[in-house]
């Protein structure tokens, strides 16, 4: 498995799935700020950095740690992004859909955040962890978003404990969609809106319900 310095909550080195990375904060600002493009904006939007410094001294503290742990590489005066830093900097400036999944604890008090971007390609799960750290978890199962976003759900729900969760997605255009979902007896509570008529899903079946609001993108 690969070891990455950056994750975990204390920052020691964390082994992390064959899929999952860890990414600091300035390291993703970077990547987010090296494209213009409306997707690019949204990604900014949607990952909630548009309050955090944009400054030159954080693009440069974001391109050396890239640099040092060999997700970049020198190009002239320039730097390219190399491996899974690369494929992260291209979902995010080609995205074409969005989904937040927020979660709240019963007790109120804590909560948890996953976003999925998807550009067609691949699929970035994003989720931030203390320290100014993120988790980042790619895949190419572009024909099943929704499983995929469910099985950060289900991890999610494994760590957090009971609460409830609500799912909005969108894209360029709007929002798509929303779904709110609580955990109940091995199954889920699942309505469309947040006071709306609760119908159970049997667990297995949440990609299903998730798939409603998220089919499989077509390629352009």
């Amino acid at each position: 498995m690969p070891t990455d310095p950056l994750a975990g909550s204390e920052l020691a080195r964390l082994s992390l799935p064959d899929d999952v990375y860890g990414f600091g904060w300035a390291e993703l600002a970077y990547l987010l700020g090296r494209h213009a493009t409306p997707s690019a904006r949204m990604s900014l939007a949607a990952l909630g950095f548009q309050a955090a410094p944009h400054d030159d001294v954080v693009a440069a503290a974001g391109v050396a740690s890239l640099l040092a742990r060999g997700l970049a590489a020198p190009e002239g005066d320039r730097a390219v992004s190399r491996g899974e830093a690369a494929v992260l900097e291209t979902v995010l400036a080609r995205g074409r859909r969005w989904s937040g999944v927020s979660f709240r604890e019963d007790a109120g008090d804590r909560g948890d955040l996953l976003v999925a971007v998807e550009d067609g390609d691949a699929i970035a799960l994003l989720q931030p962890r203390s320290l100014g750290t993120w988790f980042v978890g790619l895949t190419n199962e572009v024909h099943r978003p929704a499983a995929a976003l469910a099985r950060g759900i289900e991890a999610m729900l494994e760590f957090r404990g009971s609460g409830t969760f609500a799912l909005e997605t969108r894209d360029l255009q709007g929002v798509l969609g929303a779904l709110y979902f609580r955990p109940r007896d091995g199954g889920w509570l699942v309505s469309d809106t947040p006071e709306g008529v609760q119908r159970e899903v049997a667990r297995a079946q949440l990609p299903e319900e998730l798939a409603r609001l998220l089919p499989a993108l077509v390629t352009a």
